[in-house]
């Protein structure tokens, strides 16, 4: 996998607007390559960024599992847990699930190989 790194920052939704638009008008060379997803406060970053999902994003980046239940057995934990986490970490532009398998199993993929995270 290409090296691609996300930066996740909290800052509130003004701020967050303007840099969009300022990195529109004139692109800088500090966020090339780099996708930012801002949090409004720590308590959603800590919400979705916990030991556990730091735990199944990278099982997904080394393990490549074709499927959320494969991914749970990799890991150990319970099913029905680990598919709400995978959800929300979708949610979040942190993985993608791609349409894969019989009975329209999903294939959680990572999209990052590097998380940078910033206050």
């Amino acid at each position: 996998m290409k090296s691609k790194r996300v930066l996740l920052v909290v800052e509130s939704t003004s701020k967050a607007i303007d840099r969009g638009f300022s990195e529109l008008s004139k692109p800088s060379k500090k966020y090339k390559n780099v996708t930012i997803i801002s949090f409004p406060d720590f308590e959603t970053l800590g919400r979705v960024i916990s030991g556990t999902r730091l735990e199944l994003l990278s099982a997904i980046r080394r393990g490549k599992p074709k499927s959320i239940q494969e991914l749970a057995r990799m890991i150990k934990r319970d099913f029905k847990n680990v598919h709400q986490d995978v959800k929300l970490l979708a949610d979040f532009g942190l993985i993608d699930l791609k349409d894969a398998g019989p009975r329209r199993s999903a294939e959680p993929q990572a999209k990052y190989s590097e998380i940078i995270l910033a206050a």
